[in-house]
Order: C-alpha cells, then sequence, then structure tokens
C-alpha cells in the first residue's frame, strides 16, 4: 500500500507541473526566450549514476541522454549499461525565487538497459533546472515515472541531481 501511495503522489506530481506551466507567462522576469539553447556535459547522480549531455533546440525545448555503465557486474549480475535519451520542454517563469528564474520541465523519453538482460521502456521526466547567472553551471533535480516494454511490462521510476557545464550557448 505504502508504494501504491507513493506512485500516486509522483502521478499528481507530474501532472501539477504542466498544469501550473500552462497558467505561468510565457517570459521570466528578466529571462528570454529560447534560453536552453547550447550544449552542457556534466554528471548524473541517482538512478542512473553517470554522465549526462543537454542539446539546447530553438524555443524552450531541448534533448537530454543520461549514460551509465557496470563493466565489474556484481554477484551473479553481468556487466551492464543504462542510456536514457529524452526531450524535454521547460516552463520559464513559473518558479522565480529572488529574482532567479528555475523553470520545471517535462518531457518523454526512452530507456535501454544492457546486460544479463535487455530492458526496453517509455519514461516522462519531470524536474527543475537552475542556470548559474555569472558562471556557465546548470544543476537540476528529476523524476523520471515511466513503464517497461520488453521484456515484460512493468512500472519504472528513476531520478536523481544532475550538473553540467554549459559548452556553448545562452545560460
Amino acid at each position: 500500500m505504502r508504494d501504491f501511495n507513493r506512485a500516486v503522489f509522483a502521478a499528481l506530481l507530474a501532472a501539477a507541473i504542466p498544469v501550473a506551466a500552462a497558467a505561468a507567462p510565457a517570459k521570466a522576469a528578466g529571462g528570454i526566450a529560447g534560453e536552453v539553447r547550447g550544449v552542457a556535459l556534466g554528471a548524473f547522480l541517482g538512478q542512473p549514476t553517470g554522465f549526462t549531455c543537454r542539446l539546447g533546440l530553438a524555443g524552450d525545448g531541448s534533448i537530454e541522454a543520461k549514460a551509465a555503465w557496470d563493466l565489474a557486474g556484481s554477484g551473479d549480475k553481468a556487466a551492464a549499461f543504462t542510456f536514457q535519451a529524452n526531450y524535454l520542454v521547460e516552463f520559464p517563469g513559473v518558479l522565480i525565487v529572488e529574482g532567479h528564474d528555475i523553470p520545471p520541465y517535462v518531457g518523454g523519453g526512452a530507456q535501454l538497459d544492457i546486460g544479463s538482460d535487455t530492458f526496453i521502456g517509455l519514461r516522462a521526466p519531470v524536474g527543475l533546472v537552475y542556470r548559474m547567472k555569472k558562471v556557465p553551471f546548470e544543476f537540476c533535480i528529476e523524476l523520471g515515472l515511466g513503464m517497461g516494454l520488453v521484456p515484460s511490462t512493468k512500472p519504472m521510476i528513476s531520478g536523481g541531481l544532475g550538473a553540467r557545464y554549459i559548452i556553448k550557448g545562452k545560460r
């Protein structure tokens, strides 16, 4: 029952962010549309723990990917590789704290795990991203709900904290 309550809470949270974003103004105070353009590379700590890359697109969209691996294996499990890829849409101006825009984002994507078993699933990440104003860094917190498709259907959850260095583009 406890797991069911957590799943319901997470689903309500995932539904609330886009509703709040739809009611928000299009631009953040002092912000501009298209702020997510550019390339950012960094680390993601959580499920999975590994490297992350974000490529900003025109407007408030971006493509984000994570890659993680365990080459040593553990116990009876063989070495494994996890890859996630998502299309994300940010909603600037929804959450502004002391003049800093911390836009929520939602998206859709896929996850591929290769190891002793192959796993393919769909995911819907939600989160918040903070871009520092004076240095080229961004930080994110993310929760991803999804459904495994291969080898069987099952619920899945992932999430964690990320930090990325913005190589080029707008902060």
